[in-house]
């Protein structure tokens, strides 16, 4: 249940992100689409997007849960979710090729997410 809601909640952040940018460009993406035969809208992309950006911020704080726990203590996990949710959201968006994006929503969604994951942390 808390999985989920995490989802939920990293994918509202980085709806918001996304669509606040007013110069995102997601048209490389659309194209590559296009090549597979998949004829998708730009909300339905940016939607994938965003999925893919939750979905890899919870894998990795899932993948990396035994460091966290074994060589941080609690004042440095803060920084741990920010490597986290900067790693999972520059991947996607450097693989996607997306451009045009706010970089200071980006750095607000980093912050904001970060927060949220350990305060979700703190309730487990």
């Amino acid at each position: 249940m808390i999985g989920l809601f995490t989802f939920i909640s990293l994918f509202l952040l980085s709806q918001f992100t996304i669509f606040q940018s007013r110069d995102i460009d997601v048209e490389q993406l659309y194209t590559d689409f296009l090549f597979l035969n998949l004829s998708l809208e730009f909300q339905t992309i940016k939607y994938f997007i965003s999925s893919n950006i939750s979905f890899l911020t919870i894998l990795l704080a899932v993948f990396f849960r035994p460091f966290i726990e074994v060589y941080l203590n609690y004042y440095t996990k803060f920084s741990f979710y920010i490597l986290i949710n900067l790693v999972s959201v520059s991947t996607v968006l450097i693989v996607f090729r997306i451009y045009g994006y706010s970089r200071l929503l980006l750095i607000i969604y980093i912050l904001f997410s970060s927060i949220f994951m350990q305060i979700i942390d703190k309730k487990r």
